[in-house]
């Protein structure tokens, strides 16, 4: 393979004034900057206490891999970072996902993540914050098997906010019955909504959708509608 042409891409150095550190420090939620290689620039008071370090010189100037916490120990959950951190800066995307790391932590939260860019209004990594969820209990969310990421913004147009909740249970594992029951639909109507999805999506059964639905990331993607509810149930007790 020629190389010769090949010129690897500097990552942007990131500057931060004095009066925006000052912002950030005040800031009361725990808050990241990363520039293009992912690697956290500046960090508040808040994020050292979130991830449980002794202070902010246990995060800036190191990769997730490279900060001794429970919350960055799993290699499977720093790719997903890693590829949500890059995806922010590539489409220069505003989005938030909800953590679920019961292993890392004792309480899901909400991380929102922005493009931050530089004086010239270029792209030059990423800031996110975290925040606690206080729209509902997880309680019985965590024992499901549910990925550690949670998209809040819906991955892109091609199934619609109501085939989205049609599915959920489904894509989580739970059978057909248990998720009509969820929805508060009869099964008969549940079952025509997920035919009608085979046909959109061009497959046949519940396997093979969950598989279009990973690619698609829609697997990770929380509908709306559960946000406004007290619990989610993936067990099939009553208690």
């Amino acid at each position: 393979m020629d190389t010769s042409s090949y010129v690897e891409e500097k990552t942007p150095e990131i500057n931060i004034s004095n009066s925006l550190k000052s912002v950030f420090d005040k800031f009361s939620r725990p808050l990241t900057l990363r520039d293009k290689s992912s690697r956290v620039i500046y960090s508040n008071d808040a994020a050292a206490d979130f991830l449980s370090v002794k202070s902010v010189k246990d995060l800036n100037g190191k990769l997730d891999d490279e900060i001794d916490c429970p919350l960055f120990n799993d290699e499977v959950a720093n790719a997903e970072f890693d590829r949500q951190y890059k995806r922010t800066w590539q489409h220069e995307l505003c989005f938030a996902t909800l953590e679920i790391h019961p292993n890392a932590l004792n309480r899901p939260f909400i991380y929102r993540k922005m493009p931050f860019y530089n004086d010239n209004m270029e792209c030059v990594g990423m800031y996110g914050y975290a925040e606690d969820l206080k729209v509902y209990s997880l309680n019985d969310y965590i024992k499901g098997q549910m990925p550690g990421s949670l998209l809040l913004n819906k991955p892109d147009d091609f199934f619609t906010e109501r085939e989205c909740e049609i599915m959920f249970y489904r894509l989580q594992g739970l059978k057909a019955k248990d998720a009509a029951t969820r929805l508060n639909i009869t099964l008969t109507t549940f079952n025509n909504y997920i035919q009608k999805l085979y046909q959109k999506a061009g497959v046949t059964n519940i396997d093979e959708l969950k598989e279009i639905c990973t690619k698609l990331n829609y697997h990770r993607y929380l509908p709306n509608r559960f946000l406004a509810k007290e619990s989610i149930k993936f067990d099939d007790s009553n208690t």
